[in-house]
């Protein structure tokens, strides 16, 4: 069975990364794509591990070294369990796939068995991201004994197991409980996005309980966060026991716990696994249809309410793109009832929120824009939309208005407590409302252009088009950097702030027309 495992969780990660399609294609410009995509992929992974150290160094150079392990274990765990939440559903529990696999001769424990594998290695390779800085600066400065080294390995191995066993019952619970409901999609998004939510507003809460900094408390906070991390998640706490202290009760406690819920969810799973996914996949239908006044539309109405189906459809887009929206009225909401004065005063930095405020909700629009696979998602349906009566400007207006519909009502609520909570002045109320706006418009026609330039039809699974294809890495790297350096000029620029907002909205408005227009004389993709 070892072997089976292995092919097909080697197949899963060449399809899932698209190894075999550059292998084997003969498009060139397909494996320009990928180039492209595998170098931002790289300056992303770079970013990530200059973040991390720093951090690392920063906690190492306050002398509290011991935290680096525990602290790390704990987000990468959160980490995994968030990302994992959001595809567990349809990786491990892909009804299609599975029939095919299954007439073949391999057996229903290494089919199981190798998704879960594929799943392990990829958020796997999140926590080492994650983790391998920290290990390198704990060592640097504490210069620990070989026990050290031996469980911070074995326990960056261990890490993934109890997030992924976690997000996987999540994931069934959140399929089954959604499974025969009429829009199912929409509901098990909302849910998906309860549990996300519920789960990082909780880690900021346990991480952030704490209001007041001071003095006593700085010289005390070495055992603050490692209460406040024994709160949120023991396994943390064992490993940094096995790794700072040398325990190995502790280290046997963190095996016992993550590779006895993993083996033992496996276990129960591929017994039951055929009749799990024909439960989850069922549909339910009544033969009560009656006809009615049909409605006439125009174009662009029509391919708009095309594109709402479609989106609503997928529980894995609708999850993924809408959790920065609502991450946005949180923010906002929690500006308005903690107050800037209090959240100034943590940061010691006086004024940084009216300053920072319009470029950190244009942040929160660059996480994960629509359109940056609305042209994937259709798929093998593609030709369909090729071959009806309208233009290419049609189209591109369709798939740039219903992406910005969707988010207005999240960004009116968002501005609305934002500009109630800090007072601002007339212009700085106009700053607030008008650089996120014209980020959104930004981020659409720029996640739609690289899209339409590199679009991806041929897909088994469509959270590979929304976490994994090149136009979303892309689109992704491409907004976080353009938001990120004028909220970095604002923060460090005191008084010139307005002068980067009127920079930062003529190179966006300049941007936004510019790509619209060589969208639409362009020919490609028509």
């Amino acid at each position: 069975m070892g072997k089976q495992i292995r092919k097909l969780s080697l197949v899963q990660l060449r399809n899932l990364f698209g190894f075999n399609e550059i292998r084997y294609t003969k498009d060139k410009s397909k494996k320009k794509r990928y180039g492209g995509v595998a170098v931002a992929a790289a300056v992303l992974i770079l970013m990530a591990l200059f973040y991390v150290t720093m951090m690392c160094f920063g906690l190492a150079g306050m002398g509290m070294a011991q935290l680096i392990p525990g602290y790390l274990f704990a987000i990468s765990s959160v980490a995994v369990l968030i990302f994992s939440i959001f595809k567990a559903g349809s990786v491990i529990f892909q009804k299609n796939s599975y029939e095919m696999l299954v007439s073949l001769p391999v057996s229903n424990a290494a089919i199981v068995i190798s998704r879960f594998v594929t799943m392990y290695v990829t958020n796997l390779l999140l926590g080492m991201l994650i983790m391998l800085p920290g290990v390198l600066v704990y060592a640097i400065f504490v210069r620990p004994g070989i026990s050290f080294y031996l469980y911070s390995i074995l326990g960056i191995a261990l890490m993934p197991l109890l997030p992924l066993t976690i997000a996987t019952a999540l994931g069934a619970g959140v399929t089954a409980l959604t499974a025969r409901m009429k829009h199912k999609s929409i509901v098990s998004a909302v849910v998906s996005l309860l549990c996300c939510l519920a789960i990082v507003l909780g880690s900021l809460f346990l991480s952030g309980s704490s209001t007041q900094m001071s003095e006593a408390m700085m010289r005390n906070l070495a055992e603050t966060m490692d209460r406040k991390i024994s709160q949120m998640y023991y396994p943390a706490t064992w490993y940094t026991k096995a790794a700072v202290s040398g325990s190995f009760v502790d280290f046997l406690l963190l095996v016992a716990v993550s590779v006895g819920l993993f083996v033992l969810f496996i276990a129960v799973l591929q017994k039951n696994f055929l009749s799990i996914c024909t439960a989850l996949n069922a549909t339910s239908a009544k033969n009560d249809y009656k006809m009615q006044k049909l409605a006439r539309s125009s174009k662009l109405s029509a391919l708009c309410k095309k594109e709402a189906k479609r989106y609503f459809a997928s529980s894995a887009y609708v999850t993924n793109t809408m959790f920065s929206p609502v991450f946005m009225v949180i923010l906002a909401l929690a500006l308005f009832f903690v107050g800037p004065q209090k959240v100034e005063s943590l940061m010691q930095m006086p004024g940084v929120i009216m300053r920072a405020m319009p470029f950190v909700l244009a942040a929160m629009m660059a996480m994960m824009p629509i359109s940056a696979c609305s042209v994937s998602m259709e798929g093998k349906e593609w030709w369909r939309l090729m071959t009806l009566p309208v233009r290419k400007k049609d189209i591109v207006n369709a798939k740039l208005l219903f992406p910005v519909l969707l988010v207005l009502p999240f960004y009116v609520v968002a501005e609305f407590f934002t500009i109630l909570a800090l007072k601002p002045s007339v212009m700085e109320a106009v700053w607030i409302l008008v650089i996120p706006a014209l980020y959104l418009l930004f981020l659409d026609v720029l996640g739609l252009a690289i899209n339409f330039a590199m679009p991806v039809f041929e897909w088994e699974n469509e959270v590979r088009i929304v976490k994994n294809s090149a136009s979303v890495t892309i689109t992704l790297f491409a907004g976080m950097f353009a938001a990120g350096i004028p909220l970095i000029m604002s923060i460090m620029m005191k008084g010139s702030e307005e002068l980067i907002c009127v920079v930062t909205a003529l190179i966006l408005v300049v941007a936004v027309v510019g790509i619209y227009v060589a969208q639409i004389c362009s020919r490609k993709g028509r």
